[in-house]
Formats: C-alpha cells, structure tokens, sequence
C-alpha cells in the first residue's frame, strides 16, 4: 500500500480545516436529533430528511453554504 504526506499550502490548511469543522458541525447535529430520539417518539429523521435539513440550514447560514456539500452530505452518509 503506497503511502502519501500531504503538505497543503496555508491556504490550502485553512480550507481544510474549515471542511473538518463543517463535517463536525453536521455531525454533531445529527448525533443531537438522535439522542432526542426516545421510546414513543415519532423516529428521528434519516438521511434523506437530514439532506433536505441541511438545505434549508445551508440556505440560512451564509457560513455553513461557504463549505462543501458534498463534505457536509458525506458527514451525513457516514452517520447513517
């Protein structure tokens, strides 16, 4: 198995770095919607209402549209 260093560029780190906080951001409100989640509740919502969450959150938080969707849906994915 080959092996790679990455050596991003400063600008390149910040980005990156910005991708990780975006993905734990995401993460993390998923983690909250299913602890929510008890016995006689209606279920908490999976992934496709999550993505359609995302997109109105996305919508009202210029922040949050600045990063990757694509990293924020994985974050999703990888939740479920």
């Amino acid at each position: 198995m080959s092996r790679y260093r990455l050596q991003p560029t400063p600008a390149q780190q910040q980005a990156l770095l910005e991708h990780c906080a975006h993905a734990r951001f995401v993460w993390n409100l998923a983690v909250e919607q299913h602890a929510h989640w008890r016995p006689g509740r209606k279920s908490a919502p999976g992934f496709a209402e999550q993505c359609r969450q995302l997109t109105q959150a996305r919508a009202e938080f210029a922040w949050l549209a600045g990063g990757s969707v694509i990293v924020q849906q994985q974050a999703l994915k990888d939740f479920a």
